[in-house]
């Protein structure tokens, strides 16, 4: 039975990557043209997937950190599972915003020449020093004799980790106020914002970790036990922060005398994708909640982690999309018409595929990692991952 369901999974992920690739392939030929966005929604539905796995990724290392510093069981001996789902989860991120350059073979100008009062340089900067940190903790955690060795005898892990959570806490909520400082979208300078980033880095981080352990350490024991206890906890706990401060937010709005803020506020609620804020949004994360309280069986955590990971795109969307989709000035989308002159922005068949293919990516990415880590770890202490 778990030979079949592995490899149903293994023909979904290579049809996902296959179509997602002749996607991908039409979109290197033909440049941007496939492509919804334009000139009004220059930012669409890859720079939404950048956000997420962004977050991902220093979620997943926040949380690996705590649960390292504070020794719960099952955080140190699979520390390195973490630290490969964070790196995995950036270059996944930095993939999705690659392909949305309009220029993606000059991306390395940003390293040899940035400009450090561009906050997109200043964040380029800071995911190359966060990947050399989880480079160095790697290195170092194979320099143990056994699996099960939790001492650290180069005396650099602690510090390390304490650098790399630092930077893991301060890049999504970075890319909060990434959104903020542009002042020509009022409905981004909310100083919420950037703690709704956080907040929903640090749950799907914790919930990435949890689909991880659900699918790689089943058996080795209880649901009700750590670290899957700790992982439950901090997914329901960040996901109530979540609400609590989109409430407030949303609440608040309503009250305010912008009529841009409050129209942003009104598309989310009830524009033309108003399913994505009440189906995708609430009543996914109300599924996983139930799961998770529940929680009685690694299969239904899996399914709430995997329902928290991908449905929680949609909170980055609902924040991305319709802080661009009012018009500042007046009359503007009726003086002119072109195609690429549009607030009302709805990504294209071939904006999807490439999502898929990025999604396929990442899973692709990772599993290639753990395969490759198990035959390390296996070749350099005497035992499996």
């Amino acid at each position: 039975m778990k030979e079949n369901s592995a490899r149903n999974l293994y023909v979904l992920w290579a049809v996902a990557f296959i179509v997602g690739l002749i996607a991908f392939i039409m979109k290197l030929v033909t440049g941007e043209r496939l492509a919804g966005y334009g000139s009004y929604v220059p930012w669409g539905l890859w720079v939404g997937l950048y956000f997420h796995f962004i977050g991902i990724a220093g979620g997943a290392f926040a949380i690996g950190a705590i649960g390292y510093f504070l020794n719960f069981k099952g955080f140190r001996e699979h520390i390195r599972v973490i630290l490969l789902l964070s790196a995995c989860s950036i270059v996944t991120g930095l993939f999705s915003i690659w392909l949305d350059i309009g220029q993606p073979f000059r991306f390395a100008r940003i390293l040899y020449s940035p400009n450090f009062g561009s906050m997109m340089a200043f964040n380029a900067w800071m995911y190359l020093v966060f990947f050399v940190i989880i480079a160095r903790i790697f290195y170092l955690t194979m320099n143990k004799i056994h699996q099960n060795d939790l001492h650290d005898k180069s005396g650099w892990l602690v510090p390390l980790f304490a650098f790399g959570f630092v930077f893991s806490i301060a890049f999504p909520s970075q890319s909060g106020s990434f959104l903020g400082v542009v002042d020509a979208k009022p409905f981004w300078s909310s100083p919420l914002v950037p703690l709704l980033f956080l907040a929903s880095a640090i749950t799907c981080g914790a919930a990435a970790i949890l689909l991880v352990f659900t699918f790689l350490f089943p058996t080795q024991t209880s649901v009700r036990e750590q670290p899957f206890s700790m992982l439950r906890y901090t997914i329901i706990g960040g996901m109530a922060f979540y609400f609590i401060a989109e409430f407030a937010e949303f609440s608040l709005v309503f009250w305010s005398p912008n009529s841009e803020i409050r129209t942003a506020v009104e598309l989310i609620l009830f524009g033309p994708f108003w399913w994505v804020f009440w189906f995708v949004h609430i009543g996914g994360s109300i599924a996983a909640l139930i799961m998770l309280i529940r929680g009685h069986s690694f299969k239904l955590l899996g399914t709430a982690s995997f329902i928290v990971v991908v449905g929680f795109l949609s909170a980055r969307l609902n924040i991305l999309i319709p802080g661009q989709a009012v018009s500042q000035l007046k009359g503007l989308q009726e003086a002119f018409y072109h195609f690429r002159l549009r607030y009302d922005y709805s990504p294209t068949f071939n904006e999807y595929l490439i999502a898929i293919f990025i999604g396929a990516f990442g899973v692709g990415l990772f599993y290639s990692g753990m395969k490759l880590l198990s035959k390390i770890t296996k070749k350099r202490i005497g035992t499996p991952l």
